[in-house]
């Protein structure tokens, strides 16, 4: 007598959820029991699906392309402001929605990013910012490298820095309308070179070249203060004298207290694009001293107060500028000078807007920065010591900086184990505060993106959630098992946190986070170059850097804002792999059928395959042809072959239920119902396929 077989009981499982993408090696229904009421619908693979429809699993809709007749290539990152996208173009235009500009300061052989500050575009790295609503080109560094002081004698001498056969570098006194900002009309003091001492009250001007030609009538002022053998006086009163000398004045001076706090230093250009409330760097400064005067000035400390330093700028002209700078006396200085006002050197791309401040850092120093506050062109304002001032610290933690991103009211800055955030509202008060967490992968900083107070970004071993108040979370352990990315770019659309990355095996993927759901969808291999947000919608640059791409149709899209015009998808690729649908032992649960419920449009076309190990099974499924038919297939798997043998039986069935799977292909829809439990296919509007 053959032994009695046991028959298990007969079980019917409803799958009415999708839970997108899990690539673990458990991704199945071996994970549900039949008694669960929540039902495991993830899948193994997915190409071109969407959340969308949940919680019915659905193809993405159909994505636009923006890009122009010329196929000119995008040379910087994008942005967006409420005109609309923001970039720069290889032919030199700064695009500003519908507006496009031309930039002569644009190097078109160079690789561009761009920073919104207010209502400016900040340019690197040629360091410059555009005002948007003029347009006005404003340069951030200043170079007045290695200028003459010695000036060539004019016959028609004015108050300048031509004037003089020498240019002094001019102590002035500590008065309070020294001050720009105390005083608007303040001028800086003058030497007057005579072989008279002003001790007197009252001196008088006469037609001797080595005081006519200093002066002309309009030159002297009431308030000037003029420098006589190391004594300084004010000029308080001004007559005229001789009206047979046009040049003649009679001057009444008193003498005032010898309290250096401010010096004039003068060259032909030192104050080209430098500004009242500048702060500049004094440097190249010699020894070189008229010859003749040069015993009297044996002391040379004007080198070593000024060489190297940083001042403020409280005073400028074309050629002279007064700083705040203590000096014994005027210098009769005949050498060169360079004047400049220098932001530092970042790492590329690597610069935020936060508080009305750019933060950057630089790997090459370990050093973190941030400019004056209201002003991208000071980044040196550390004298002041008030709330606007610029800053900067020097970061103790090795390693270099992979990324910088704003969450809430604070600037972080990462590297691969860290995460470094400055807090506080001024320079006074800044904090950074340290933690050991997983960063940022390296040449992933584009991965950082914000989406409802939470910073998603992908790190050496996933992607991560940062959530104010906690440590980042990874959130791609199973969903991207199996694999790990690099060079990532990241974007927003909606609440969803879409992701370009390369694995590591070379395959490119762009990988969508339901930040709603809480599940992961992968779409195709489209290459994110860079991308922005505007009016929610996601912009990315693709792989050409010739057109920007949009998951949206064309007709949700804001056409005006922008030259270029939009082209909608035909037609892509779509599919979905179940995980194995097997027990380990054939006697746990063995599948006898599958029916599948699919709602699509007119003309659509399914086929449903299904793979044994390694064995490929193919069965068509045609839907009907009715604008829109919700269709029930069922799916039976092979027979058991004719035999009694146990021992046959067992082998055949732990063949076939080894790596079994499902697929479905070839068709064209917008919503697939309940029932569904796996798709794969090409979406074709209008196919025979």
């Amino acid at each position: 007598m053959l032994p009695e077989l046991r028959i298990p009981r007969r079980d019917t499982t409803s799958i009415s959820v999708f839970r997108g993408l899990n690539r673990s090696p458990n991704t199945g229904f071996s994970r549900v029991s039949s008694s669960s009421s929540s039902i495991y619908t993830e899948f193994k693979d997915l190409k071109n699906m969407t959340s969308d429809k949940y919680p019915q699993l659905a193809p993405r809709v159909n994505r636009s392309r923006i890009t122009s007749d010329d196929q000119i290539k995008i040379i910087s990152n994008l942005l967006s402001a409420n005109s609309g996208l923001i970039y720069i173009d290889s032919d030199k235009n700064l695009h500003i929605g519908a507006e496009v500009t031309k930039i002569d300061e644009i190097d078109a052989a160079k690789q561009h990013h761009i920073v919104l500050y207010g209502n400016k575009v900040v340019v690197f790295p040629e360091k410059f910012s555009v005002n948007m609503s003029n347009k006005k080109v404003t340069m951030i560094d200043c170079r007045n490298k290695d200028l003459s002081t010695r000036v060539e004698t004019k016959s028609n001498l004015q108050l300048d820095a031509l004037t003089y056969d020498y240019a002094y570098l001019l102590c002035s006194i500590t008065r309070s309308h020294y001050d720009a900002s105390a005083n608007k009309n303040y001028r800086p003091s003058i030497t007057l070179y005579t072989s008279n001492d002003l001790t007197d009250t009252k001196y008088q001007l006469t037609s001797n070249k080595d005081m006519v030609d200093i002066f002309n009538l309009d030159d002297i002022r009431i308030g000037m203060v003029i420098e006589s053998y190391n004594n300084f006086y004010s000029v308080v009163g001004i007559e005229k004298s001789d009206s047979t000398y046009k040049k003649n004045r009679l001057l009444k001076f008193k003498k005032l207290p010898q309290k250096f706090s401010y010096t004039t230093i003068r060259a032909k250009n030192i104050g080209l694009h430098i500004e009242v409330g500048d702060f500049v760097k004094i440097s190249g400064l010699t020894d070189s001293l008229v010859s003749t005067d040069a015993e009297s000035y044996a002391n040379k400390t004007y080198v070593e107060n000024l060489n190297g330093k940083t001042f403020k700028v409280y005073y400028v002209s074309r050629n002279e500028l007064v700083i705040k700078c203590e000096l014994e006396s005027s210098v009769p200085y005949t050498g060169t000078v360079t004047v400049e006002r220098i932001s530092p050197d970042f790492d590329e791309g690597k610069i935020v807007e936060m508080q009305n401040r750019l933060w950057c850092c630089s790997s090459d120093t370990n050093e973190i920065y941030c400019c004056k506050q209201g002003d991208e062109r000071n980044w040196q304002a550390y004298s002041d010591g008030i709330s606007t001032d610029s800053w900067a610290m020097t970061c103790g933690k090795e390693g270099k900086f992979t990324g910088i991103a704003t969450r809430g009211d604070s600037v972080i800055f990462f590297k691969e184990n860290y995460a470094l955030k400055i807090y506080g509202t001024k320079p006074s008060n800044f904090t950074l505060a340290e933690y050991n967490v997983p960063g940022v992968e390296i040449g992933s900083e584009k991965s950082l993106v914000n989406i409802n107070s939470t910073l998603f970004y992908l790190g050496h071993n996933g992607v991560y959630a940062y959530q104010s108040g906690s440590l980042p979370a990874l959130i791609s352990e199973e969903s991207l098992w199996g694999h790990t990315y690099k060079n990532a770019v990241g974007g927003r659309h909606g609440n969803k946190y879409y992701i370009s990355a390369e694995r590591d095996d070379g395959e490119q993927e762009l990988l969508v986070y339901d930040t709603d759901k809480g599940l992961w969808h992968k779409e195709d291999d489209a290459k994110m170059i860079d991308c922005t947000t505007y009016n929610g919608v996601l912009y990315w640059l693709d792989e050409t850097k010739e057109n920007i791409m949009c998951p949206d149709k064309a007709d949700n899209l804001l056409v005006d804002n922008t030259k270029y015009e939009y082209q909608q998808e035909d037609c892509f690729e779509w599919s979905a792999e179940t995980g194995d649908l097997y027990d380990s032992e054939f006697n746990v649960k063995n599948i006898g059928k599958i029916r599948i419920g699919i709602k699509a449009e007119k003309g659509a076309k399914v086929s449903l395959f299904t793979q044994y190990k390694d064995r490929l099974k193919y069965t068509e499924l045609i839907l009907s042809t009715a604008e829109e038919v919700i269709s029930v297939a069922t799916f039976k798997l092979d027979p058991p072959p004719s035999t009694n043998d146990i021992g046959e039986m067992r082998n055949y069935l732990n063949d076939m239920y080894e790596q079994l799977a499902f697929v479905l292909s070839n068709i064209d829809s917008d919503n697939i119902t309940d029932d569904f439990l796996s798709a794969i296919g090409q979406s074709q509007k209008g196919s025979e396929k």
